[in-house]
C-alpha cells in the first residue's frame, strides 16, 4: 500500500502516511495532537483541520457536525478524514491539543506516619558450629516477632549471595508484615513510595519519603487513554468491545506513570529502585482500566463494579518501573461509578467526623457529591457531562495556556486568559462566569434563553454589539476575531448555555437530593466542599449565581483542591488510614440517584438559571 506526505500548516510538519489513515492519526505521528475528547467518534467536532486535496470525501458525520458552508471550504473533522494522496492540512491553532494546567495541590491535615513498607538494617552473626541457623531463618529472628516470611522465590535465592559477599551486612524490606526483599548495607532511608491520583483526564504521581512521610517531587500529565475518548462512558465500550483496546487502556495509564515516575526521580535525585509502594485512588472505571479489569458491569444499570474492595498486587506485574518487589495498592471503591478517589476525598476532609451536615462536591465529568451528618456518609455520582472540561461547548478547551479563565461584564466584556497569551477557548471557569455574567447584565434569561441583536437595547451598548446571528442561531463573542488567537472570535453559543445548564441541574438536582435524604436544607449545611480542578478555580459567587450549588453563606463554601490526591498521600504513608478506608468504603452508603423518586423532577426544575443579587 502506497505511503504519502501529509504536511501539517502552519507548522509544515511532515509524516509519512499510508492510504486510508485519519488525519488524527497522522496529525499525532507528526507529533501534533489534535484535539478529540470524543474519541474520534466525531461528535465532539474539536479537530477541525482545512484542506483542498488528498483526502477521502465528507462523510456522513461530517456532514452532520460541520455546516454546509464549511464543507463547501475545505474544512474536515481529523478523526473522519481519512488520507488517500499527498495533501497540506491546516490546523488553526484551537484544534491544537495542548496540556492543561493540571492540579496538585489540596487541603492538608496531620497524621501519624506509619508506612506500610518499613526497612530494618542489621549486621548479623556468622554461622558457626554453635549457630548453624538456615540464612532464611537468621534473617527473620533479627527481624524479630512478626513478619512473615518471603511469598516470592526471589529472596530466598538471592539470600545466599547477599550475606556472603556483605559480611552478613544487610537491611531487610518488610511491607504488608511480610518479608520482600533483602538488600546489601544499610538502605533504611532511601525508602520512597508513590501516591497516583488516575483522574480521567490527568494522572498526578506524589513522590514521598516513606519513613518521614514528607513530599519530594510531584510529577503530573495528561492521561493518554484521552485517545479512547475524553468521558468513561467512551473508554467503557472501547473496553469491553475488544480485549486489544482494553489491553491499550491499561498499558496508557502505566506508560503516562513510568515517565512520571521517571521525572519525579530526577527530581528528587534518586533511583526508581528506591520505590518500594504505589498507593492509587481514581474513579471506579480507571481504577479497572488501570488493573485490566474489565468494566462490564459499570456500562449498564445496574452499574456494577468488578471488584469494591482495595487490591494489592505486584507492580513488576503491571509493568511499572521501580522497585522488582514492590507493590501497588489500589484504594477500595464505593460502588458504581462512586469511587477511590470518592474515599481518598472523605479521607482528606475527615467528612467522617462531621456531626452536623457537610457536604462535599467533586465537580467533573462525573460529578461525585459526599453528604455527612449525624455519623452517616451518604455518595452518589451524577453524570454532569464534559461541558465544564470543555468537551461539549464550541469553543470549550481544557484549562491551558490560552484558555479564558474568567470573565467579568460591566460596560463592555473582560476577561483573563491562562499564560497571558491570545484567547484560543474558553475553560469551565469562565463558562460559568460567563454565563453568570450574562445572565445578570440580561443577555441570557433565567430559562437559559440567549436573547437576539434586535432584542438589545437594554443592554449596554458595547455589550449589544456582541450578540450575533448566523447560521449556528444566536451566540455572544467573548473575544472578537481581532484579538482571538489566529483570528478566531470565541464565542458563547445558546447551545452552549443549554450544555452547561444540563451539567450544572445534574450537580444542583444531585445535591438537593442528598440532602433530603437526611432531613437537611441547604442552609442547615455547615461547610460545603469543592473539590477537584474545576472546584478550585471557579468563583463561588458565580457558581451560586447560576444555580450549580445550592445557596449557602459564602463563608460556609470552601475550596479544598485536589482532595483525591491528598487521601492517596494518606494511604501510603499511613496503614490506619489504609484500614479506614476499607472501612469507610463498606460504611459509606451509595444511593443512586437514577432510582430516586423525585431526581429527574429537580433536575428540570434546576434547569433554571438565577441571576446575580444587584450591587449596592
Amino acid at each position: 500500500m502506497a505511503d504519502f506526505t501529509i504536511t501539517f500548516l502552519p507548522s509544515r510538519e511532515s509524516v509519512s502516511a499510508a492510504a486510508d489513515t485519519t488525519l488524527l492519526d497522522a496529525a499525532a505521528a507528526a507529533g501534533l495532537p489534535l484535539e478529540a475528547p470524543c474519541g474520534g467518534q466525531g461528535r465532539c467536532g474539536k479537530c477541525l483541520v482545512k484542506a483542498a486535496a488528498g483526502l477521502s470525501e465528507p462523510t456522513d458525520i461530517e456532514r452532520r457536525v460541520l455546516s454546509p458552508s464549511q464543507v463547501g471550504e475545505g474544512w474536515r473533522l481529523a478523526c473522519q478524514a481519512r488520507v488517500t494522496g499527498e495533501a497540506e492540512v491546516l490546523v488553526p491553532y484551537s484544534s491544537r491539543a495542548f496540556k492543561p494546567t493540571v492540579l496538585i495541590e489540596g487541603a492538608a491535615r496531620e497524621i501519624e506516619v506509619e508506612p506500610n513498607v518499613r526497612k530494618q538494617s542489621f549486621r548479623l552473626p556468622r554461622p558457626s558450629k554453635d549457630d548453624a541457623r538456615a540464612d532464611l531463618t537468621r534473617v527473620m529472628d533479627a527481624i524479630g516477632e512478626g513478619p512473615l516470611p518471603p511469598a516470592r522465590l526471589a529472596p530466598v535465592r538471592d539470600l545466599p549471595r547477599l550475606l556472603r559477599s556483605n559480611a552478613y551486612h544487610v537491611t531487610a524490606v518488610v511491607a504488608g508484615g511480610r518479608l520482600v526483599t533483602v538488600e546489601p548495607g544499610d538502605t533504611c532511608d532511601e525508602a520512597y513510595g508513590l501516591a497516583v491520583d488516575v483522574g480521567t483526564t490527568t494522572v498526578v504521581a506524589y513522590l514521598c519519603h516513606l519513613p518521614s512521610g514528607e513530599l519530594a517531587a510531584v510529577a503530573s500529565d495528561l492521561n493518554s487513554q484521552a485517545q479512547y475518548g475524553d468521558d468513561v462512558i467512551s473508554r467503557i465500550h472501547a473496553a469491553t468491545s475488544s480485549e486489544e483496546d482494553l489491553l491499550g487502556l491499561s498499558s496508557a495509564v502505566v506508560t503516562v506513570l513510568n515517565d512520571l515516575v521517571e521525572r519525579a526521580t530526577h527530581k528528587a535525585g534518586i533511583p526508581a529502585t528506591a520505590i518500594y509502594e504505589i498507593a492509587v485512588v481514581g474513579n471506579t472505571c480507571m481504577t479497572h482500566l488501570f488493573l485490566g479489569v474489565p468494566p462490564a458491569g459499570l456500562g449498564r444499570v445496574p452499574f456494577v463494579p468488578s471488584f469494591r474492595a482495595g487490591q494489592t498486587v505486584r507492580a513488576a506485574d503491571l509493568g511499572i518501573s521501580v522497585n522488582p518487589a514492590a507493590s501497588v495498592y489500589v484504594t477500595p471503591c464505593i460502588g458504581g461509578f462512586v469511587g477511590a478517589d470518592s474515599v481518598g476525598v472523605i479521607l482528606a476532609s475527615e467528612l467522617y467526623r462531621s456531626g452536623g451536615p457537610r457536604a462535599a462536591v467533586d465537580i467533573g465529568t462525573n460529578g461525585e457529591i459526599i453528604l455527612a451528618s449525624g455519623g452517616e456518609i451518604y455518595a452518589c455520582s451524577t453524570a454532569a457531562g464534559p461541558a465544564f472540561e470543555g468537551a461539549t461547548i464550541s469553543a470549550g478547551m481544557r484549562a491551558s495556556v490560552g484558555a479564558i479563565d474568567a470573565v467579568h461584564i460591566e460596560d463592555d466584556v473582560r476577561y483573563r486568559v491562562i499564560g497571558d497569551a491570545r484567547p484560543r477557548g474558553i475553560c469551565g471557569s469562565a463558562l460559568v462566569d460567563a454565563i453568570a455574567e450574562l445572565v445578570r447584565v440580561g443577555v441570557i434569561a433565567d430559562s437559559g434563553r440567549m436573547v437576539g441583536p434586535q432584542e438589545a437595547d437594554s443592554l449596554p451598548e458595547k455589550v449589544g454589539r456582541r450578540l450575533v446571528e448566523n447560521e449556528n442561531g444566536t451566540e455572544f463573542v467573548l473575544a472578537t476575531a481581532d484579538e482571538g488567537y489566529g483570528g478566531e472570535a470565541i464565542t458563547l453559543t445558546a447551545r452552549d448555555v443549554r450544555e452547561a445548564q444540563l451539567a450544572k441541574a445534574a450537580i444542583y438536582g444531585g445535591i438537593e437530593l442528598m440532602l433530603e435524604q437526611v432531613g437537611a436544607a441547604p442552609d442547615d449545611l455547615d461547610e460545603l466542599l469543592l473539590a477537584g480542578a474545576f472546584g478550585n478555580y471557579i468563583r463561588r459567587e458565580s457558581a451560586l449565581a447560576i444555580g450549580l450549588i445550592p445557596s449557602v453563606p459564602m463563608e460556609r463554601i470552601r475550596s479544598i483542591g485536589n482532595a483525591a490526591g491528598v487521601g492517596a498521600r494518606l494511604l501510603l504513608c499511613s496503614v490506619s488510614e489504609r484500614v479506614r478506608a476499607e472501612e469507610l468504603a463498606r460504611r459509606v452508603k451509595h444511593v443512586e440517584l437514577a432510582e430516586r423518586e423525585g431526581f429527574y423532577d429537580r433536575f428540570a426544575d434546576a434547569m433554571m438559571l438565577r441571576p446575580l443579587p444587584a450591587e449596592g
